[in-house]
């Protein structure tokens, strides 16, 4: 290769290689013995240097011209890898290409982990083909002492609940009294909170109330089971099937000291509350009222609060109900502008209790033009538009019209909803009254993709 690149001129500025001669010592120059060592040593080392300075030229490009130190570098140009290991993707590795020499001892290193690799690698795989095939039994003699693991695990949990419906009463009490001291921790379980679900179907009325007992005799474990999302299955199917008034007594006293408001408004606690809302009346209605009432605000304007509020003034009655609802409206400007809130208070209109629409009218008047355009109280205007009688209606639409700013809510990505309804709902001299408002700034209008929508109503309501 060096003959062939010379031919070519890249190596123009270095001399042929010359014989080196090696001097001996004097004192053995002329020893006639020597002679001839001597001559086989000047060959063996005749040009050594010489070669192995070439060779260090081209690998290393110490010396010579720019070509062969550009070549040097494509040869040693580093690439970036992501390595994958038994363990993952590991970070970038640099991997350098050339020809130079590596150092054995960090080749070995290397060889090394490589080997290591590979066993981890080969224990992995095996691990993975490990398949583990839980035991099987084939009568409840041969599974006891092992209630406990087994309903933990699928298959072992399935076995288990074929007993209780095969409605044995013996198999039911020896499972019901291996798992009993266990109940609370089976009833978070992704599988055994089945089982403990089956158990409450088929076990008899002392079996329940040991049960009730034993997630109520520490204060608050009866909240965190239900709101963990397995466990608030269990206490559910608990509140379905309790039946006798003592056990009703022990889950309200439970519930009532554990923190009502936090289950509320939880994503998996409140339908614990639902649910005691359908089957625990009117035993539970007092302390949830309570409840409601006291914290009506906060549970509105929570996400899942405000779900159980409207449960609770859908099965409350009478004067219970009234006093909520009246809560409610006397902080309609608050919450109209909540993003759950606002449907609270639509829940409320949705009653057509006329002294509680009117209420939430007199909250809201004088702030309509603001609340039109923000994205949730201009749902609650539409609401005052679509359910206020004349009376009201009126003040609203004239409210509009003289704030000075209906050009800023007819060009408003939701005030312009609130205005196609107003000319919707309006008749007689309050619509001419808006219309001709409107007609002010129909120049605007039609350059603007929402004041589009309002024209194209102003349109539809003059035909």
């Amino acid at each position: 290769m060096r003959r062939n690149l010379q031919h070519l001129g890249c190596f123009s500025n270095i001399s042929p290689p010359q014989p080196q001669h090696y001097n001996m010592p004097s004192s053995l120059s002329h020893h006639p013995s020597l002679d001839q060592s001597h001559h086989q040593l000047e060959e063996q080392y005749l040009y050594r240097r010489p070669q192995q300075s070439n060779r260090n030229l081209f690998c290393n490009g110490e010396d010579g011209d720019e070509f062969v130190r550009s070549l040097r570098k494509k040869m040693y140009y580093p690439e970036k890898l992501l390595v994958r290991s038994p363990l993952g993707v590991n970070t970038a590795k640099v991997i350098k290409y050339g020809l130079g020499e590596e150092d054995s001892q960090n080749r070995r290193v290397r060889l090394q982990n490589h080997h290591q690799l590979d066993e981890e690698a080969d224990l992995s795989t095996s691990l993975n083909s490990l398949t583990l095939h839980p035991p099987k039994y084939y009568s409840l003699a041969e599974a006891r002492g092992k209630f406990y693991y087994m309903a933990k695990d699928q298959h072992g949990c399935r076995f288990l609940q074929r007993k209780f419906a095969e409605g044995d009463g013996n198999d039911i009490e020896t499972i019901f009294n291996e798992i009993i001291d266990y109940i609370s921790e089976l009833m978070v379980d992704p599988f055994a909170n089945y089982l403990v679900q089956k158990l409450l179907e088929v076990c008899n009325d002392d079996q329940r109330m040991v049960i009730v007992c034993s997630i109520a005799r520490k204060p608050g474990l009866i909240i965190k089971i239900s709101c963990d999302m397995h466990g608030t299955r269990v206490v559910q199917k608990i509140v379905e099937t309790v039946k006798r008034q003592e056990e009703i007594s022990i889950i309200i006293s439970a519930l009532r000291h554990g923190g009502i408001v936090t289950l509320m408004k939880n994503v998996n606690g409140n339908h614990v509350v639902q649910r005691c809302l359908q089957y625990l009346l009117p035993h539970c209605k007092k302390f949830l009222f309570g409840a409601a009432m006291t914290h009506c605000v906060e549970l509105a304007t929570d996400r899942h609060g405000c779900c159980v509020l409207q449960k609770c003034i859908g099965y409350f009655e009478g004067e219970q109900k009234d006093r909520l609802v009246s809560k409610i409206a006397s902080n309609a400007l608050l919450l109209s502008q909540d993003p759950f809130g606002n449907y609270a208070l639509q829940y409320v209109f949705e009653l057509q209790l006329e002294w509680a629409v009117n209420e939430i009218l007199k909250q809201l008047e004088g702030n309509y033009t603001e609340l039109s355009m923000q994205k949730c109280s201009s749902n609650v205007v539409e609401k005052c538009l679509t359910l206020a009688d004349d009376k009201h209606q009126a003040r609203i639409i004239r409210e509009l019209v003289t704030d000075g700013r209906l050009d800023q809510v007819m060009l408003d990505p939701y005030g312009n909803y609130v205005i196609q309804a107003a000319l919707k709902q309006s008749k007689g001299t309050l619509h001419g009254i808006l219309v001709e408002a409107i007609k002010v700034y129909v120049s605007s209008l039609r350059t603007n993709p929402y004041g589009k929508k309002v024209l194209s109503a102003l349109n539809n309501s003059k035909k």
